[in-house]
């Protein structure tokens, strides 16, 4: 027999504490928030006997937490595959909490796990739709005494950088030919020059990231990946800005995975569902 359900904003009764029937909840309730973090971390779909074995529980219970969680659109099964990833509810639950959090803050782990990575200092940059431009929003500093101080909360072209570039390189290609077209008329690119941005973008987004030697502060090499947001839409990058002297080719695989990885991770957790950025190899 199906389970009632409450009309929504309708307390459910609950046992009296102590009672079996109490425990039996409370022991539910867990084992629910267990699954949904199993499979939230997850890189990839998990099958039942999966879960079922890294959670130490039995077959048959994890079937009946399952079957709890797709009632409610908070798992959804794959039914070629017989796999389960976090579903439409769990998405548009996370995104309510996740839009009251400010970005600068929610990216502060993902830019130390950055640093902790490979020692350069990794920034946050954010797009604003209205002027088309980039700021640098937040910084994780290295342990190397020679680096570079960006100035945050300075509006920049988009056009220039790594920063920018990562961004534009993922916008609909007419809204990046109007944005480059709009630098030309304020003088800001000449004619050649937006020619070699346009070019530029196409292999930005088959690399998954942006990379630039001197184009917004002589003698700094950049490497940035973008951030989307819940709806999939661009809204930002992060990446490092490594002196030149200190850069080598040996690190630039490292830097630039790292820089799509995290990029990837501060995407997730801002809601996005699906992995935009996959390099092609």
């Amino acid at each position: 027999m199906n389970a009632a359900r409450l009309p929504h904003g309708t307390p459910a009764k609950r046992a009296p504490p102590g009672t079996a029937t109490a425990e039996r909840e409370t022991g539910t309730v867990a084992r629910v928030l267990m699954v949904l973090r199993e499979i939230a971390a997850a890189p990839a779909p998990l099958a039942m006997k999966e879960l079922a074995d890294r959670l130490n529980l039995p077959l048959s219970t994890m079937h009946r937490l399952l079957e709890l969680l797709a009632r409610e659109d908070m798992v959804e099964r794959d039914a070629a595959t017989r796999t389960f990833r976090p579903g439409p509810a769990f998405f548009r639950m996370a995104s309510h909490v996740v839009g009251r959090m400010p970005i600068r803050a929610l990216a502060a782990p993902f830019l130390q796990a950055a640093v902790q990575a490979v020692d350069e200092s990794a920034y946050l940059c954010l797009l604003d739709a209205r002027a088309w431009r980039v700021q640098f929003a937040r910084a994780a500093e290295s342990t190397h005494l020679l680096d570079y101080r960006v100035p945050l909360d300075t509006p920049l072209r988009l056009t220039t950088g790594a920063s920018g570039l990562s961004i534009l390189a993922w916008l609909e290609v007419e809204r990046a030919q109007e944005i480059v077209a709009a630098e030309v008329e304020r003088g800001e690119l000449s004619k050649a020059e937006a020619q070699r941005v346009l070019a530029a973008l196409p292999p930005i987004r088959t690399r998954g990231y942006a990379h630039t030697f001197g184009q917004r502060i002589p003698g700094a090499v950049g490497i940035f990946a973008p951030v989307f947001d819940a709806s999939g839409t661009v809204c930002g990058s992060l990446g490092f800005t490594v002196p030149e002297l200190r850069y080598a080719k040996a690190a630039h695989e490292r830097l630039a995975d790292t820089a799509r990885q995290q990029a990837q991770a501060l995407s997730r957790a801002l809601g996005q569902a699906e992995e935009r950025t996959k390099a092609a190899r």
